[in-house]
């Protein structure tokens, strides 16, 4: 007995189950509701809501048990009520025309009238309402119309208009002794209730704000809880003994629900006007009624409703007894089948493999729990039987129904099965692997296994060969996933990548870009009208492959989601839709991400499975999951108009990593910055109307609005920004609505430094100028007092040479040759120098003192090698070698050359301090002085020359190193020694006197080699 009653008991429940699962099958296309929930966590001060209200200027006003909250960008700030107010707290508010808000507390915290107190919120401060009224006005009930008008009914009778605007009190109708419960008051209409007790009331009424009496009702042991007005018609809700009813007044359409005793109050009917809809709500149940109080749509919830206020957008803001609810409603688009609402129970779900329609009524669904075969009129499903000989459920993968009309199914055995009489034919079994995919082949069938490859099934032999030799190495150990026929060939899908079967038998790969994951899942036409190009699902992307030029692009545009594993994708009258593992993907033709679809929408789940897709001839999508299947019809999703803002606060100013200044504000989008602020860092937030969605943020800088890249954290900072304007993009994409996401554009200007502006170089060319004036008046008067010298020097050598009288044939031809012509060029030079200083031709004094300098440096090595020449071959002159210091004689060399020095910013170090050594004097002056005047014309600026003195077996060796500029280059006919030492060369050879130079990178090296005697 006890066993007959418990199957009784579970066929019972089992039969409720089923009903509300073709509830839910049949009310998900209808409305779809997603919800977030409010509690301590995020600020709120109780989890006892009582009542929510939303002002004139938009601001949501939240009551609680101890406290008011506003609540504004997912946040709240609570307001601690006064300590006369008890801890039910408040429980009705309304706005005057001034924008103070009127609190009241009810004696039953859940009704909003029989009203203990009221205080009036102004200026962040609690007033008592007996400072504005009259104290012979005792509230009752209260509410503002659309005016902000307030109309206030008294325990004793009146009904009386008060504008806060003008402090003006009105009586608007004594009606009689008994309290007055007001229920309605808009567009000049008033409805309200007599109380004959706190369970019953006499009659309910509509008056004009005259006080005419439009419409009058008896109640007859019933209590008046609300009014709604739709149009023109009011609905009100009215508590009776044994049921709840809602009533079109002055009609006889009314909808009813039997009374629950335990929450007879938490009762009331509310307008949604984004669907226009009425929305009946008892306790923790709401009903969705049309205007003839026929249900739509029901909805149950794990909590009790207290009260409910709805937006324009589509929320319903709820209060209840576990915090602050805001619902999303939506109009259900996306439909579903084999869906299991509880997501307790997961052993319920229907995990889905390979989808066929069979016809305009019957759909084929692979699951793990059997094969399904679902009727597309009423949505039920029947199982076809299993393979398996101990009839346990098992999950086939492939369908395919060919041209004779017979339907073949996949998995570990390839079968047939007949719908009518439910019987499978086994053809084919192996046991080692299962069967991905199917196509028709030949006369028989093409197949796709596990990590096999690809084999052919001949229908008359029966038998399957594996294409040995014939298919490549990799596709023989690849997962074959899905197979397309087009015209002679057939292309394969695989772990592997791609492949095309040609009419030849022969297979062959279709290689993709370099980095591409190779895993294809599916083959579809990119446009069916030009059939040209085939669409691939990988592993990474949405692959296009050209079928004339064998080009390979990506489809997605957006390089963020380019890389997105993708499971399927159709073409359709609405652009492309794409299944994946994170939901299910719709993009315009070009490759644009328009919205990702997920639970929030309406899917049964997120995660699609592979082989789990199908469309239908009519273009009708269907996809499935983790839990059951999801039915798209893609002419039904138009974009929906962009609702809400970005708003861009707390803008905070760098230079480097120092804060300058924080701007809590934008005007017109627009920042300008001083020039040495160059970051900046804000806090972006979205203000919309979807309050359960995540919200994206994407960023790019430039142009063209185009390479979005996400940020995460609240504060977004802009690092080196450069001079001038700089346009910042900020998206953000709610409820991954790409195709509605909004954008905007910040202006940022850092200023241009002062090397920007034109004035600036215009001041730096006059300075440069003047500079330039200041140099030539310098050189002209060091050219000239050089030039004096050298005169004085050249009179001196030439007295000199005409003493040597038995060289003078040799000597004239040198001094007609190279030392006459220059000799003429200073003559008079004095005379020249003043006439074009008096004339102030700067230019050609330039140009003379540059030509005086390079002849006077030219004649001077000249004069002195020559001078040495003719000693050194006199035969009375003879080279003397005695012990010299011989640092001590290159210091007095380099203090000679001091002023080029110190014009240069030389720096010369002499190694080591002191080296004594037999040499001769006057040759080993000349060569020393020559050596260092080359090194100070070929060293670089601002570097160091160095000297080193060493001696080796009766060997004196100098060695000098200085810097030059990577573009010197001695000149060839010298090597680098210039006239000076080219000339010394005879002289020193005769002497066993070695020098040479060398350049080596950026070193210019002279080594000086003196035998001692």
């Amino acid at each position: 007995m006890y066993n007959k009653r418990l199957r009784l008991i579970k066929y019972r429940f089992i039969t409720i189950l089923f009903c509300v699962l073709i509830a839910h099958l049949q009310s998900r296309g209808q409305y779809y509701l997603s919800s977030k929930q409010y509690g301590f966590s995020s600020g709120l001060g109780h989890r006892h809501v009582n009542a929510s209200f939303i002002d004139s200027k938009g601001k949501k006003v939240i009551l609680t048990a101890n406290s008011m909250a506003f609540f504004e960008g997912n946040s709240f700030t609570s307001i601690s009520y006064p300590e006369a107010f008890s801890s039910k707290g408040f429980n009705t508010i309304c706005e005057d025309n001034t924008g103070n808000y009127w609190v009241s507390e009810a004696f039953e915290w859940f009704y909003s009238f029989n009203i203990r107190q009221t205080y009036i919120y102004s200026h962040q401060h609690f007033i008592p309402s007996k400072n504005k009224l009259p104290n012979s006005i005792q509230i009752e009930s209260i509410l503002s119309d659309e005016n902000r008008l307030l109309l206030i009914g008294t325990k004793t009778g009146e009904i009386y208009s008060y504008s806060a605007h003008d402090n003006k009190i009105s009586l608007r109708k004594k009606v009689g002794k008994l309290p007055i419960k007001l229920l309605y008051a808009k567009q000049n209409k008033i409805v309200f209730c007599e109380e004959k007790g706190t369970l019953e009331d006499d009659n309910i009424q509509l008056i004009n704000y005259a006080g005419k009496v439009l419409f009058q009702e008896k109640l007859l042991n019933k209590f008046g809880v609300s009014v709604v007005s739709v149009a023109e018609e009011l609905y009100a809700v009215f508590d009776s003994r044994t049921h709840i009813e809602v009533t079109k007044l002055g009609t006889n359409v009314n909808f009813s629900l039997p009374k629950n005793h335990s929450y007879t109050y938490l009762t009331g009917l509310v307008y949604e006007p984004k669907f226009k809809t009425l929305i009946f709500y008892s306790n923790d149940k709401i009903s969705f009624l049309n205007p003839n109080l026929e249900t739509l749509y029901t909805h149950d919830f794990p909590f009790s409703i207290h009260h409910i206020v709805p937006d324009s957008h589509g929320n319903l803001f709820m209060s209840t007894d576990k915090g602050f609810v805001i619902l999303r409603i939506q109009k259900g688009v996306i439909n579903t089948l084999l869906y299991n609402p509880n997501p307790e129970d997961n052993q319920g779900n229907y995990s889905c493999r390979e989808i066929y329609k069979l016809d305009k009524n019957t759909l084929i669904v692979n699951t793990n729990q059997c094969r399904q075969v679902i009727d597309l009129r009423t949505g039920k499903s029947e199982k076809l039987p299993t393979l398996n000989a101990n009839l346990q459920s098992d999950f086939i993968l492939s369908i395919l129904h060919d041209k004779q009309g017979t339907l073949w199914f996949g998995e570990q055995q390839l079968v047939t099965t007949d719908l009518t009489t439910k019987v499978n034919r086994s053809y084919f079994a192996n046991y080692g692997t299962r069967i991905w995919s199917m196509t028709e082949y030949k006369q028989g069938l093409l197949l796709g296994f596990e990590k096999k490859g690809i084999g052919y099934f001949d229908k008359s032999r029966g038998g399957v060969s594996y294409f040995e030799g014939k298919q490549p190495q990799e596709l023989a150990s690849a997962t074959v996933y899905d197979f397309f026929p087009l015209k002679d060939n057939i292309f394969i899908a695989s772990s592997s990548g791609l492949y095309v079967l040609d009419s030849n038998g022969e297979i062959r790969n279709i290689p993709y870009p370099v980095g591409q994951k190779k895993a294809t899942y599916d083959i579809n036409l990119f446009d069916k009208k030009q059939a040209n190009t085939l669409s691939l699902s990988t592993e990474e992307g949405i692959v296009l492959w050209d079928i004339s030029t064998s080009r390979v692009r990506q489809f997605i545009q957006d390089r963020y989601f380019a890389k997105i594993k993708f499971l399927s994708c159709y073409e359709t009258q609405n652009g492309y839709w794409a299944s994946s593992e994170q939901g299910i993907w719709h993009f315009d033709k070009n490759g644009n991400l328009l919205k990702i679809y997920t639970e929030l929408d309406g899917l049964t789940n997120n995660e699609c499975n592979t082989l789990a897709h199908f469309q239908d001839s009519e273009g009708t999508l269907y996809f499935g999951g983790l839990n059951g299947v999801n039915v798209i019809k893609p002419e039904a999703f138009a974009n929906q108009p962009k609702e809400g803002t970005i708003v861009i606060r707390n803008i905070r100013v760098f230079n480097k990593q120092e804060l300058i200044n924080t701007i809590p504000a934008l005007e017109r989008n627009r920042l300008a910055l001083s020039t040495g602020e160059n970051a900046i860092e804000f806090e972006a937030e979205f203000e919309d109307y979807m309050y359960d969605c995540e919200k994206q943020f994407y960023y790019t800088i430039g142009q063209e609005e185009k390479n979005w890249a996400p940020f995460v954290a609240k504060n977004f900072r802009i690092d080196n920004l450069p001079f001038g304007e700089s346009l910042v993009h900020i998206k953000v994409v709610a409820c991954n609505n790409f195709a509605n996401s909004n954008t905007i554009t910040l202006k940022v200007f850092r200023a241009y430094p002062l090397y920007y502006r034109w004035y600036f170089w215009v001041m730096v060319m006059a300075v440069l100028g003047l500079l330039i004036w200041a140099g030539f008046q310098l050189y002209a008067y060091s050219y000239r007092m050089r030039n004096l010298k050298l005169k004085a020097l050249v009179d001196r050598q030439t007295v000199s040479l005409h003493e040597n009288l038995k060289f003078r044939d040799e000597l004239l031809k040198l001094l007609v040759h190279d030392v006459r012509h220059p000799i003429i060029s200073f003559n008079n030079l004095t005379d020249k120098l003043n006439l074009l200083i008096q004339k102030k031709e700067y230019e050609r004094l330039s140009l003379l003192g540059t030509e005086s300098k390079s002849r006077s440096e030219n004649l001077l090595w000249l004069i002195d090698n020559l001078i040495l020449w003719i000693q050194s071959t006199n035969r009375n002159e003879t080279v003397v070698y005695q012990n010299h210091d011989l640092m001590g004689l290159i210091h007095k060399i380099i203090r000679s050359y001091q002023n080029d020095i110190s014009v240069r910013n030389l720096t010369f170090v002499v190694e080591p301090e002191a080296f004594i050594a037999k040499i001769d004097e006057k040759l080993f002056v000349i060569t020393m002085r020559n050596i260092i005047f080359n090194a100070i014309e070929y060293a670089k600026r601002d570097t160091t020359v160095q000297i080193k003195i060493s001696r080796n077996t009766q060997l004196v060796e100098v060695t000098c190193y200085n810097l030059v500029e990577p573009y010197t280059q001695p000149r060839a006919e010298s090597r680098g020694l210039k006239i000076g030492l080219s000339v010394l060369k005879t002289i020193l050879e005769k002497q066993s006197i070695e020098l040479f130079n060398d350049k080596v990178d950026d070193i210019y090296l002279t080594r000086l080699i003196i035998p001692e005697k």
